[in-house]
């Protein structure tokens, strides 16, 4: 829980904000006149300071102002529906932490929030990283910081509750078999077997064997047989050969697994989960089986979001990460220097998760007395960096920032460079 002081002369707006800071549990103080908040300011210390920057007769950044010579080390988020350049490089170049234009969306002001929130541990030198709670948190082991995870745990919970077969999309590396274990231990099926089936090992016939068997035989070493009362992951499901998808469909909408007509599993009952790395699509000249295939495939699907969408998680990934690769019996913490956070948090992490693992893996091999500095860090990530901030500086338009804070508009510009950076240096591996 912070304290966190909110300031806005818009009431309506000022009790919304209000409301969505103390819904995630934090001690807010909201007043709407900027000479009360310079005396608050003055007297109290807040952890994070949240300020419209249009007021009379005291304005956001006279109170940005007054929050440098009191508490220098406090972040400041102002806010505006005056979206212009100008006024957000003033703030920023004055001492705030960010700059975000009305209007906004309650996940991306959170996802701010917690941005914000962490910053004081971040540029005070080396950042000592957070070895694993003893006590387990809810979701554990996924790190739900950002607004994104949030929601994903929030529909985590409600689907949890239901049968129906749910398709768990995202890029390769984001973590989707993990929130289909998730899925699983919050259902009744919990203490019931989870089945994985890569829908790409294998030839059709060893898959078919795999799922369903092929004879009575081999219907007792079956995955439906062994995932019976649990549930039954299909990962890859978008690489399934074409002849496979009745099998499938039939696993789905009756839990029955059909081969030229003959239903070689009955009624058996398991759930179905499946991941994807993109949505299926409907092509021109489809059949109606194929449209059949991916409307039920959709019924029910869960994004999650690639890692570079979730920067506000990625401080404590890193710790979670480090030091489950970490030695146990060694008591001295790990740390990583500002700098080489700087480097992770704006890499845009193509392979999301499992290449922020890989990483921290090798940075570790190299790192002495445990602390993780840029040197550590693979060159192509760094030189990578290097060339989108000087890029994106420069491809900054007026217009484009409005919705967004400063911060995440410079990494939707990088992401946009990205491609350009790629096809001049060759694309990171």
């Amino acid at each position: 829980m912070a304290a966190i002081l909110l300031v806005d002369d818009e009431v309506d707006l000022l009790k919304a904000l209000a409301m969505i800071l103390r819904a995630r549990k934090h001690d807010v103080t909201a007043v709407s006149d900027g000479h009360e908040a310079e005396r608050l300011i003055r007297s109290t210390a807040y952890d994070l300071i949240v300020s419209d920057i249009r007021m009379m007769p005291v304005d956001g950044l006279q109170l940005l102002s007054t929050v440098q010579e009191t508490h220098q080390e406090t972040p400041v988020i102002l806010i505006t529906a005056y979206a212009t350049l100008d006024v957000a490089l003033e703030a920023i170049q004055s001492g705030a932490f960010d700059f975000v234009t009305k209007p906004f969306q309650t996940d991306h002001f959170l996802t701010t929030v917690q941005h914000a929130l962490d910053y004081p541990r971040i540029v005070s030198g080396n950042i000592q990283l957070e070895p694993p709670d003893p006590v387990p948190r809810p979701f554990s082991p996924l790190i739900v910081k950002s607004a994104g995870m949030q929601s994903i745990c929030q529909r985590l919970e409600q689907l949890a509750l239901t049968d129906e077969a749910v398709l768990i999309l995202g890029e390769r590396g984001v973590g989707k078999r993990r929130v289909a274990q998730m899925l699983h231990a919050f259902s009744r099926r919990k203490d019931r077997p989870f089945v994985s089936v890569d829908c790409l090992a294998g030839t059709g016939a060893s898959l078919k064997s795999r799922l369903g068997g092929s004879d009575s035989s081999a219907k007792k070493d079956s995955a439906l047989d062994t995932a019976a009362g649990g549930t039954m992951l299909l990962e890859y499901i978008e690489e399934l050969p074409a002849e496979h998808q009745p099998q499938i469909l039939g696993l789905i909408k009756a839990r029955e697994f059909i081969d030229s007509g003959e239903v070689l599993a009955r009624q058996t009952d398991v759930r179905i989960l499946a991941t994807s790395r993109k949505l299926p699509t409907i092509q021109s000249g489809d059949d109606r089986n194929r449209v059949e295939w991916i409307q039920t495939l959709t019924a029910i699907s869960l994004r999650v979001p690639p890692l570079r969408e979730r920067s506000a998680d990625l401080l404590s990934l890193i710790s979670q990460k480090v030091y489950q690769r970490s030695n146990a019996t060694v008591s001295k913490p790990w740390k990583l220097t500002a700098r080489a956070y700087d480097i992770l948090e704006r890499y845009l992490w193509p392979g999301n998760v499992d290449e922020l693992e890989r990483t921290l893996t090798l940075a570790m091999a190299s790192a002495r007395n445990r602390l993780i500095d840029v040197s550590d860090l693979s060159q192509p990530i760094v030189e990578t960096v290097s060339q989108m901030k000087s890029l994106s500086q420069q491809h900054l338009q007026r217009d484009e920032l409005r919705g967004n804070s400063f911060r995440d508009y410079i990494r939707c510009k990088q992401k946009e460079l990205s491609p350009v950076i790629r096809s001049e240096h060759g694309a990171h591996r």
